[in-house]
């Protein structure tokens, strides 16, 4: 005889000890989050419940779970609604907070904007860009200098964005430390602490943090509207744009114009959501798999002969060809997207009320999912770094990954629509760096997690040394 399945109330769900009115905020610690909720996981299981002050929020580490929620995403479940308001609160809201029929109408331009036929087109912005990240690189090496790997990928990754989204060049790498990138960080980092703070204080007090995002959110905005000024006269000039804009920003320019389709506060949050998309999640994937390269010198040296192989006797990518032949690139990169993915955890919420892994939800539940945890969880010996999973018969079908569990850009119809363009600016970079330098790690502090809007590597820093003979292959053994 069948037995239904006992549904619980969230009150009756496991989870950490709680104190009067405050929860468990007094044990949870903003930049370590993952962390925590990660180790809650391990302690009271794939579903737990977890309050801070007012707030009560459902944990879900169950892999299938997980992927029912965000497959029913805009129509069942939404974002965590801070996420949208404190987007408003600065004006900078666009696609990635943009819900139901508002988010169809803004997603439309990002999935053609950032398609692999547009970015075939625009390769050689890769392609120069990633020179000059070499000649950065190479400048380090010589003079045997450690260098802060995470701040130079991150002014690569800023200055492909600018380029391909917007028209502009703002070459960060050679030219230095550029202020527009410093005020983006600070944004980045006052908006992900602001996510777990249990008293919304910025509503009415404004500490010198707060003041310092202010002006920084001022000068984000002045130079947003110049990109777009520059995108107008482009086509004012050239009106042959608007039927085949060049760029993201100039494809929301021209639906404004024809189809009175974006507003101009749309098309600045947008323009934002771009930067800010470029800047952060592609750079950290690239340092992380560095970090594992570094640790591997077994690796290390296999991606060496594969870029030596596909590259011959450039430096980098010359062509987008290239980039579809590094096939043990992708397979190492991939594991360390897995291992070290930059939204560890997801925010959830229903649109009505539901049951979740046998709870009853009501409608507005903050759920947490902890999809790295899921995905580490649902092959042999996950927490290991082991690219030959990724390869075709590089290991039995039980310890390889499927794709529900590789959700480092979501999954179902929100799933990221930067996913090409990550994996093109990464391959391009890690297969450059492997067949140039040899990449050790200088260990003058420990490399950790710190949870911001995404998780950085704190305190990775690494010395280069150029390969001997880079003009031939590598041996191989």
């Amino acid at each position: 005889m069948l037995q239904t399945q006992t549904v619980r109330a969230i009150a009756e769900l496991p989870g950490p000890p709680r104190l009067p009115l405050i929860g468990n905020a007094h044990q949870m610690r903003t930049r370590r989050l993952h962390l925590i909720v990660e180790r809650w996981c391990d302690r009271y299981g794939p579903v737990f419940r977890f309050d801070l002050g007012p707030r009560r929020f459902v944990a879900i580490g169950d892999l299938d779970e997980i992927n029912s929620i965000l497959r029913d995403r805009p129509d069942g479940f939404r974002r965590w609604r801070e996420l949208k308001e404190n987007a408003d609160e600065t004006g900078l809201a666009g696609v990635f907070v943009a819900e139901g029929d508002e988010w169809r109408h803004q997603r439309r331009l990002a999935v053609t904007a950032l398609n692999s036929n547009h970015l075939q087109r625009y390769f050689h912005v890769v392609s120069t860009t990633c020179e000059r990240l070499l000649g950065t690189l190479r400048s380090a090496a010589r003079v045997g200098r450690a260098i802060d790997i995470q701040q130079e990928l991150t002014s690569y990754t800023v200055d492909v964005t600018s380029l391909l989204a917007f028209g502009h060049d703002l070459n960060t790498l050679e030219r230095g430390d550029n202020e527009l990138q410093g005020h983006i960080q600070r944004v980045i980092q006052i908006s992900g602490r602001r996510l777990g703070m249990p008293v919304r204080y910025w509503r009415w007090v404004r500490l010198p943090q707060d003041r310092a995002a202010d002006r920084s959110l001022e000068e984000i905005r002045g130079a947003v509207m110049a990109f777009i000024q520059q995108a107008r006269q482009r086509i004012k000039a050239r009106p042959q744009l608007l039927d085949a804009p060049e760029n993201f920003l100039e494809g929301m320019l021209a639906a404004q114009q024809t189809e009175g389709g974006f507003s101009d506060d749309e098309i600045i949050g947008n323009t934002f959501t771009m930067l800010l998309a470029g800047e952060d999640t592609t750079a950290h994937t690239i340092a992380w798999t560095l970090w594992f390269l570094a640790g591997s010198p077994e690796h290390q040296s296999r991606v060496a002969r594969e870029a030596f192989e596909v590259l011959g006797d450039h430096p980098s990518p010359v062509d987008y060809a290239m980039i579809d032949s590094l096939s043990y690139c992708e397979a190492v990169l991939r594991e360390a997207m897995r291992l070290k993915p930059v939204a560890p955890v997801l925010g959830a919420e229903p649109l009505a009320d539901t049951t979740v892994a046998a709870t009853r939800i009501p409608a507005g539940t903050r759920l947490l999912l902890l999809a790295r945890r899921a995905s580490l969880n649902a092959v042999e010996h996950g927490d290991q770094f082991d690219p030959e999973r990724w390869l075709e018969n590089g290991h039995e079908p039980r310890s390889a990954p499927d794709q529900k569990s590789f959700l480092p850009f979501g999954a179902g119809p929100r799933f990221c629509p930067g996913r090409n363009l990550a994996f093109l600016e990464s391959k391009a970079a890690l297969a450059m760096i492997a067949r140039n330098f040899e990449i050790e790690l200088d260990d003058s502090e420990p490399v950790t997690e710190l949870f911001g809007f995404t998780t950085v590597p704190s305190g990775l820093r690494v010395r280069l040394r150029e390969r001997a003979g880079v003009t031939s292959p590598l041996p191989v053994g």
